[in-house]
């Protein structure tokens, strides 16, 4: 992003981009540094395609054997689907074998007191260093990807991962807690395929559950998922008029998965303690314990893309340290 008159963010020519290595001549101190500009966009229009294309980027040139050998990948994203982003590319990018590392910057890189400067240089370091996963750098740590969710639009901590530690800090040194990194268990591969019939739904106090069964009908088909976002650990209204539960089984029975997250960061979907959660479950709903709400969306248009299990064998399996089962 650019500030033309100290008062607006407008996006930045492209040719910004090319000038990234003169602006920030230390990152190649750090490394030895290819520049790639496939797209310069606000991050509030990059989406499921552009997903794919970067995965199918990165695993080709990690992947080809004509290119100078590659220790890693650095991202530069915008915040606001940052994490949509590391999640999807979490799940695309199976086996991967070498960091991919996602980083922006709260301020411009030329505006004043600007942290786009220190996180591209923590970001270029984490990609030489022996991390094989989908990361966020940001601030002054290194997070799961697929645990990340944006959590202060001002402030420089912009990131965290509410269910589960960091996977480093960065201070003099950036300190990698190795034990927590997960190890590939199969060669590097391409799994980009996605679904985009995924409808998110924020349960609130007086939310009328005829209005499913109308949004639905009006849908005509095209939805696949539902994600519901439920109280707590994982409770919608059961009472009288209001309750949800029949509409949920009706979706069930039209054949919809229902998966139920937290509206809280931090907790669980645990549809098995309260009766209003074992109401859901009994209905066919899906629990997705403590997985972001970034997670659930991009891992449930990911299970669309994946035929090969059912979207309820996809949310009960971790496919890359995004959920405690």
């Amino acid at each position: 992003m650019a500030e033309p008159d100290n008062l607006r963010l407008d996006l930045a020519p492209a040719d910004h981009l090319q000038r990234l290595l003169q602006r920030v001549p230390e990152l190649q101190e750090i490394a030895e540094i290819t520049l790639i500009a496939p797209w310069n966009l606000d991050s509030s229009d990059v989406g499921p395609a552009h997903w794919q294309r970067l995965a199918a980027l990165i695993a080709g040139h990690l992947r080809d054997p004509n290119q100078p050998h590659c220790h890693g990948v650095v991202l530069i994203h915008g915040t606001d689907t940052l994490a949509f982003c590391a999640s999807a590319l979490a799940y695309m990018l199976r086996g991967l074998d070498r960091p991919v590392v996602l980083t922006g910057s709260q301020r411009p890189l030329l505006a004043w007191r600007t942290d786009a400067r220190a996180n591209l240089a923590a970001a270029v370091e984490c990609a030489t260093l022996d991390l094989p996963e989908v990361v966020v750098v940001f601030g002054d740590r290194v997070l799961r990807g697929c645990r990340a969710t944006k959590v202060d639009a001002n402030d420089y901590q912009a990131f965290d991962t509410p269910n589960a530690p960091a996977l480093g800090h960065i201070g003099v040194a950036v300190d990698i807690a190795h034990s927590r990194v997960r190890r590939p268990d199969q060669p590097l591969r391409l799994a980009a395929e996605l679904g985009t019939g995924v409808l998110a739904l924020t349960v609130f106090p007086g939310l009328d559950p005829h209005t499913l069964d109308a949004m639905f009908d009006q849908a005509s088909g095209r939805v696949k998922v539902l994600l519901v976002r439920a109280f707590g650990m994982g409770n919608v209204p059961m009472a009288d008029k209001a309750s949800l539960v029949p509409a949920v089984a009706r979706l069930v029975q039209r054949g919809l998965d229902v998966v139920v997250t937290t509206q809280c960061q931090r907790g669980r979907a645990q549809l098995d303690l309260y009766a209003n959660g074992r109401a859901l479950r009994d209905a066919g709903a899906i629990g997705a314990g403590d997985m972001t709400f970034e997670a659930a969306v991009t891992k449930a248009m990911w299970a669309l893309g994946q035929p090969e299990r059912t979207v309820r064998g996809w949310f009960e399996t971790d496919l890359a340290g995004e959920v405690t089962l």
